[in-house]
């Protein structure tokens, strides 16, 4: 032992509390500041991507979402800290990387199957919306972000076949992955399945334009009782969607507009619904559900 931890030992201070006192210390003084690490990793990601504002980009965002567009990563310099970067959130404690909210930013560009993005272990929120991707496929990596309970990728006009590995982020609360016009997506028979029974905590899922043809509509038997909003307009969706998704105790948006091979059995709208968003807009129905919708008090 040290002649000054002696001395402490002499006095009777614990020395393991006085070490722990000054890292409180340091921490409450000055937030620390996230690591090389991650840095490097969001500064390669932004890297991969040119910054170009499309035309698209300013109607989805700035007309129709009613958000701004304008390229966030301009305030990404290297040497200063990443947590204080524009769309950068990072936890108070250890100054991980935990939130990162790219729409409308004006990303174009293939989207790489090895991007850097995916070395942000931490990451619980992401958000891609409204960028353009240029038709590339989502890739199956996404499956490694475990912590994740946000996940948006809407709008960003990725094409091909949704992964499976999207299915293994069992911690998400929220899912949106609406296609964008024109640029086809498609899940297959497993990929749903894998949605469906391991998205335990999901409360809002959103899938609008994926092409859903090879999958037959009874897969939705078994969503999730915390589920709140449902969306799956334009998905070419077959058969008859099981009517047990109105007994869903949460639920408050049901789309299913424009599926026109989908249909639903006969059914009345319970008075306990808590439905307040409905849309059955281009599919087949019985005038019996019409006649209760006027149950549906708070629609």
């Amino acid at each position: 032992m040290s002649a000054v931890s002696d001395d402490v030992a002499a006095d009777g201070v614990d020395v393991h509390l006085l070490t722990t006192m000054s890292i409180l210390s340091l921490t409450t003084n000055g937030s620390p500041s996230c690591s090389h690490h991650e840095a490097a990793s969001l500064t390669q990601f932004k890297d991969s991507f040119s910054i170009t504002q499309t035309r698209d980009a300013a109607v989805y965002c700035d007309d129709i979402a009613g958000l701004k567009s304008y390229p966030k990563t301009n305030s990404w310099k290297e040497g200063t800290d990443c947590c204080s970067w524009d769309g950068v959130t990072c936890d108070h404690l250890n100054a991980h990387v935990i939130a990162l909210d790219l729409s409308c930013s004006w990303l174009y560009g293939n989207f790489p199957s090895n991007t850097t993005l995916f070395l942000l272990p931490h990451l619980q929120k992401l958000n891609l919306a409204y960028n353009d991707f240029n038709q590339s496929k989502i890739p199956s990596e996404f499956g490694r972000f475990t912590s994740l309970y946000y996940l948006n990728l809407s709008h960003s006009k990725f094409s091909g076949k949704v992964p499976s590995q999207v299915s293994h982020l069992s911690k998400l609360v929220s899912l949106d992955l609406i296609s964008s016009r024109n640029y086809v997506q498609t899940i297959d028979k497993d990929g749903l399945e894998g949605l469906v029974h391991n998205l335990t905590e999901v409360r809002h899922l959103f899938l609008d334009g994926i092409n859903m043809s090879s999958v037959n509509a009874h897969v939705f038997m078994n969503l999730s009782s915390s589920l709140r909003s449902l969306s799956l307009g334009s998905c070419d969706l077959q058969g008859k969607f099981p009517k047990n998704i109105f007994d869903l105790p949460n639920l408050n948006l049901l789309n299913l507009g424009s599926n026109y091979n989908l249909n639903l059995d006969p059914l009345k709208f319970n008075r306990s619904s808590n439905l307040e968003h409905l849309d059955l807009s281009w599919i087949s129905f019985s005038t019996e559900l019409i006649d209760s919708v006027d149950n549906l008090q708070g629609l």
